[in-house]
């Protein structure tokens, strides 16, 4: 009467099978979630009839930027660790919903306009503004281009605009007495 009751082995190995199935299903049938910018500037992946068929034109590299705004969204989400609300004009916003103080504000709005990528900044203090230099040295970044980066924040208040080898970028900061704002926009190094 003391013996314990064990379900068979093969009976705990389906089990553990089963619930591996059902996640993979999910996340096949679940799409994962990208910005309506991004599909409106490029083709969807997952195209499918005669036109998934046709070899793709690709674009040459003085028409593309090195990286889509999705991947701007993505690296601040990994940052945040957490999803980007949908803001005005199909901007992905992220900000700082636990507000202590005014200078706890800031706020980071990514969109598209064409082929630019204009990464937004409010903030209320020094810490929105760190932001933007820890976006700076992010992975979609060279080391040189960082560099630039940093040297164009050093001179934003007069909108310095920089043509680097992947990108050109320009740079626009205004200062309140409540909020800074610094605009980053990118184009591709052609672009007109």
């Amino acid at each position: 009467m003391n013996a314990q009751i064990h379900k068979p082995e093969w009976q705990r190995v389906e089990i553990w099978t089963l619930a591996v199935l059902i996640v993979g299903a999910i996340l096949l049938v679940v799409p994962p979630r990208t910005a309506d910018f991004d599909r409106s500037v490029a083709p969807s992946e997952s195209a499918t009839g005669a036109a998934a068929s046709l070899p793709r034109k690709t674009a040459p590299q003085d028409e593309a930027l090195p990286f889509t705004a999705s991947d701007v969204v993505q690296y601040f989400s990994s940052t945040f660790e957490t999803s980007a609300e949908k803001g005005e004009g199909n901007a992905m916003v992220f900000e700082n919903h636990e507000l202590k103080s005014p200078d706890d504000r800031w706020c980071i709005a990514i969109s598209t306009e064409g082929k630019a990528v204009i990464v937004e900044f409010t903030a209320g203090g020094d810490y929105g503004v760190s932001l933007a230099r820890d976006f700076f040295e992010s992975p979609l970044f060279q080391r040189e281009e960082s560099e630039q980066l940093y040297d164009l924040f050093a001179h934003a208040q007069n909108n310095p605009v920089k043509k680097l080898p992947r990108f050109t970028v320009s740079m626009s900061y205004r200062q309140t007495s409540e909020q800074e704002n610094l605009i980053l926009r990118f184009t591709p190094p052609n672009a007109t």
